[in-house]
């Protein structure tokens, strides 16, 4: 502990990660300890894995009476659980076990001392589509592998809040900034909120030309709750700034570990003003040594129905609008009448002003990938990547290599459409379009033995052009193999043009070489 320029206490161990590093020891038995963490899965898991790794939270949590709410997608997991500081340092344990490459790189928060009042009564898990709710799943989720946005640890960020040229996006919902966020200090950060209601809008702001004009040529920061929406929204600009040539930034930044990390760094609050709103049983979180009374004056939130300074959610109060039901504040005073006469006319702050984002455009996420994927096989650059690779112009012919001894021409076309065929239970018809009408096996001249890899033909190079961005976004698993193939366009096929022309499902092992 220390202090830092402004004579801030500061708790550095607050600030970092326990990614790769032993789980901090227990500060207190008393109450419940709170465990938040996420882990995106690159490439996503296969249904069977998805299944077992739902199988394998149930197993630990009723070994280690862990309860609370998850969501476990193909793209990874998302959790705020509670338990006793033993059982919660106990199931982190039991992921790291489970799977070490995946969850030694997550960072877990734990909270001790939490009142045992908010301990959750049961464990509820959910396999959604994506962890949060961005609308961009499948396809469309930018990748986060080619991200090239940096985390940066609590008290780095908190120094380059006080930087020029640099903008600070609170990517939260507004009704969470409605009472508490980030105030840079004079001459520092622009603080910038889209004011959306949901993150489905946050693409859709990024997106619009006024915001990427204040984006340009700036250093640009993001914050959220406990990070995970920032992978997402970073990402997401990483793209478009790769992929479209209107917005340029000198870089993109998130705090590793969210608002929950830099509090924890910051017992006093830093540049945070107000309460952090949270989605457990909690309700809203302060800097630990900061008053209510403080914390109350530096808000300014108010009561939507009396307008009087009030800055806490109590009673799931919602917007009357049905395009909006967002949480809206309720004071005391006014808690009984807007329970009764006045429910049905309640409205948060967006819809008083008539603030609205859902009408405007999306960027075109799946254009832009394949844009960038494209770019990175036609023009000699990976997407993603500084590294130059050669150059392939696209062609109807594709060239598969890395490909196991035990492979079939039906393996080859599945995976070239997106199918996982690591996993049980994958059969489906693909058409050409998808997979490729012909596979040609490449043997060695001499010996008549499989090399490796294939030629795969499809009806058009338009057919081939989708293929081949399936696997450079996603580079696929194919049959028993485990190595991920490599995939690119083969326009003049080359010297391996000779050694192809072995159709069938499986390809040649001449039982004598040579023969």
């Amino acid at each position: 502990m220390g202090k830092n320029t402004e004579g801030e206490k500061v708790v550095e161990a607050g600030a970092r990660s326990v990614a790769r590093r032993p789980l901090p020891p227990p500060t207190t038995t008393e109450g419940i300890s709170q465990i938040l963490f996420y882990q995106y899965v690159e490439p996503v898991w296969s249904a069977r894995r998805q299944k077992q790794a739902l199988a394998e939270f149930h197993r630990l949590a009723k070994l280690h009476d862990v309860t609370g709410r998850g969501r476990i997608a193909l793209e990874g997991v998302n959790c705020t659980l509670t338990a006793s500081a033993e059982g919660a340092r106990a199931f982190c344990e039991g992921l790291r076990a489970w799977d070490p490459e995946l969850f030694n790189d997550t960072d877990f928060k734990l909270t001790d001392g939490v009142p045992r009042e908010t301990k959750f009564k049961a464990l509820t898990l959910k396999s959604t589509q994506e962890l949060v709710a961005y609308g961009l799943g499948g396809e469309r989720a930018p990748l986060l592998r080619q991200n090239t946005a940096k985390h940066v640890e609590a008290d780095e960020y908190h120094a380059m809040l006080a930087r020029k040229d640099t903008v600070v996006i609170d990517v939260r919902n507004y009704y969470e900034t409605n009472i508490g966020r980030i105030e840079p200090p004079p001459g520092g950060a622009e603080f910038l909120d889209p004011m959306m209601r949901n993150s489905r809008e946050f693409p859709k702001w990024l997106n619009a030309p006024e915001t990427k004009e204040k984006l340009r040529g700036k250093k640009v920061m993001m914050y959220c709750t406990g990070g995970i929406r920032c992978e997402r929204a970073t990402a997401l600009l990483s793209q478009m700034e790769r992929a479209e040539g209107d917005v340029e930034t000198q870089g993109i930044y998130h705090v590793r570990g969210g608002i929950d990390r830099y509090l924890k760094t910051f017992p006093e609050g830093g540049y945070w003003r107000g309460r952090n709103y949270l989605f457990d049983l909690r309700g809203e979180q302060k800097p630990e040594d900061k008053s209510e009374t403080q914390v109350s004056r530096e808000t300014k939130s108010a009561c939507c129905v009396c307008k009087s300074p009030f800055d806490l959610y109590k009673g799931k109060h919602a917007c009357s609008n049905k395009e909006c039901k967002v949480p809206v504040i309720v004071c005391d005073g006014c808690r009984k009448r807007a329970e009764g006469e006045l429910k049905a006319s309640l409205l948060c702050p967006l819809c008083e002003r008539g603030h609205e984002l859902r009408d405007l455009p999306l960027p075109d996420l799946v254009g832009q990938k394949r844009k960038l994927a494209l770019a990175g096989n036609a023009f000699g650059v990976d997407a993603g990547s500084k590294k130059p690779k050669k150059t392939h112009e696209p062609s109807k012919f594709v060239h598969v290599a890395r490909l196991p001894l035990i492979v079939t021409a039906t393996d080859v076309r599945l995976a070239l459409a997106g199918v996982d065929t690591t996993a049980r239970g994958h059969s489906r018809l693909v058409s050409a379009t998808e997979g490729g009408s012909r596979v040609e096996w490449i043997a060695d001249r001499d010996t008549g033995f499989f090399y490796g890899a294939a030629f795969v033909e499809f009806p058009t190079t338009a057919d081939a052009e989708r293929a081949v961005e399936r696997a450079t976004t996603a580079p696929p698993k194919v049959g028993g193999g485990k190595r991920r193939a490599r995939v690119n366009f083969a326009p003049a096929r080359g010297k391996d043009a000779a050694r192809a022309g072995h159709e069938g499902e499986r390809p040649p092992v001449p039982a004598t070489p040579g023969r």
